[in-house]
């Protein structure tokens, strides 16, 4: 949870030895990227996680279930996001934005609205539109849950904004077929590239 009334605490302590956390969202989001790279062995991928959000070179020595179960927890603890009310945004391991369901929904699978991965000009373009931030310039000081607690809310109008729009369209009773055609067209130019 985002809390406001407290001052953000990034630290990691392990075996008494304090880390701080570097967790701004380009360092986070580098790990997100590491994390899906097939060719790096899936029990290095926890100590470069470490490395990179520590800055301690040291974690590349780690025993690589210790590892895991520390980043794990980091993961847990700092960098997915969740919120107080009904719905939470979450992320798998490899910073996919998991798709939401609402609480009484059935258990169909949705698609994700976007991507972090796939959606970053249009991110760029909307947080520069919204809120003047250039996000090239942010790296490595816009704090991770900030960039989250920013981008979720972005306001109708940004180009992220409408392109969720577009991929969450379905057709309606009423609609001409004339829009339900450029409505398709458009998923079909928005849309993500399937198993990402």
């Amino acid at each position: 949870m985002f809390d406001i009334s407290k001052k953000m605490d990034d630290r990691l302590v392990l075996n008494g030895k304090e880390y701080q956390l570097f967790l701004s969202f380009d360092r986070v989001l580098w790990c997100f990227e590491m994390w899906g790279k097939e060719y790096i062995p899936p029990e290095l991928k926890p100590k470069l996680a470490l490395a990179k959000l520590t800055g301690d070179e040291s974690f590349k020595d780690m025993d690589a279930l210790e590892a895991l179960e520390l980043y794990a927890d980091v993961f847990k603890n700092h960098i997915q996001v969740t919120r107080a009310i009904d719905e939470a945004d979450r992320y798998d391991i490899e910073g996919n934005l998991l798709p939401k369901k609402p609480q009484n929904a059935p258990d169909d699978d949705k698609e994700a609205l976007f991507s972090i991965k796939y959606d970053g000009e249009y991110i760029f373009s909307s947080f520069m539109q919204a809120y003047r931030i250039d996000l090239i310039e942010e790296q490595g000081k816009l704090h991770w849950q900030k960039f989250n607690a920013l981008l979720s809310g972005l306001p109708d109008g940004t180009k992220l904004v409408e392109v969720m729009k577009i991929r969450a369209w379905k057709p309606q009773k009423g609609e001409s077929s004339k829009e339900k055609q450029r409505m398709r067209e458009l998923q079909e130019q928005y849309a993500l590239p399937k198993n990402q």
